[in-house]
């Protein structure tokens, strides 16, 4: 049985491959529209309200304006 090879990539090419999955999330959301919240969509808009769900509520502004 082979154990898989973990590669190391130089910095600049791990910012390239963060930027290119991020490039395909945006085309994603831009091919599927306006949807709802679903299960193993990568969508940047499926992220983002994983994340919010995640995080929780804000907290109240404490400040007047």
């Amino acid at each position: 049985m082979k154990h898989p090879v973990k590669k190391k990539y130089s910095i600049t090419a791990q910012r390239r491959i963060i930027l290119k999955m991020i490039n395909a999330s945006f085309i994603q959301a831009q091919k599927l529209g306006a949807h709802p919240l679903t299960k193993g969509c990568n969508c940047i808009v499926c992220v983002n309200k994983r994340k919010r769900i995640i995080k929780g509520p804000t907290t109240d502004w404490k400040f007047k304006l």
